[in-house]
């Protein structure tokens, strides 16, 4: 190839490579590794579209470990925020009506584009009334340094009796005469308390012998 023809094919590149570059930087834009930049020389920040919903869903004021209820009270679901805020997140109060029988609901959080977490349900019962106690000591009459055992005897009809005691788990006191009272405590499975009096008498050994 002669060359005025290798110096006219050289200025055609060039002149080609100059359109291009005019045309680019008409866009305000250069073409570097394929991603386009600003005309300050940055590149164009690209928009992140989060499409996850949200997630880790759970309730705040729900029952407790037994799934029951004993007063009135209000849940809600909370979670976590992904980056563009929770927009609003569904609850409701507990239907304070003593039932053994369960009760599901449930509920959910959307953000702020819409987007809602699977819906998560959880269920309750209720049971708003204390247990009963019909306290014994036995025997109710007890000699100075004797034996007395006082029984709590609880009932719940609904929940059931969780846990029973008298004096605290300790043993009467039997070492003064006259008559004692110990105090005799019950928790139900929903959490409701109750607790009730019973009393023995200790009296001298060789009165009692007499």
């Amino acid at each position: 190839m002669t060359d005025g023809r290798v110096r006219g094919a050289v200025h055609g590149i060039a002149w080609v490579a100059g359109l291009a570059a005019l045309a680019w930087g008409g866009l305000g834009l250069t073409g570097v590794q394929g991603a386009p930049r600003s005309g300050h020389g940055a590149v164009a920040a690209s928009s992140v579209v989060i499409t996850t919903p949200p997630s880790g869903l759970r309730v705040e004021g729900g029952p407790n470990a037994d799934g029951w209820y004993a007063a009135p009270a209000r849940y809600h679901w909370v979670t976590q925020d992904l980056g563009g805020g929770i927009a609003s997140c569904q609850g409701g109060s507990v239907v304070a009506v003593d039932s053994g029988v369960p009760r599901t609901v449930y509920g959910t959080c959307v953000d702020g584009a819409g987007r809602a977490a699977p819906y998560v349900g959880f269920s309750y019962r209720y049971d708003g009334t204390p247990p009963t106690l019909d306290p014994v000591a036995i025997p109710a009459v007890v000699p100075r340094h004797g034996v007395v055992v006082a029984v709590p005897r609880a009932t719940d009809a609904l929940s059931g009796v969780a846990r029973q005691s008298c004096n605290g788990g300790r043993a009467p006191n039997t070492r003064r005469l006259g008559t004692h009272t110990v105090t005799c405590f019950v928790r139900d499975r929903a959490g409701n308390l109750a607790t009730a009096s019973v009393s023995y008498l200790v009296v001298d050994r060789r009165l009692r012998q007499g």
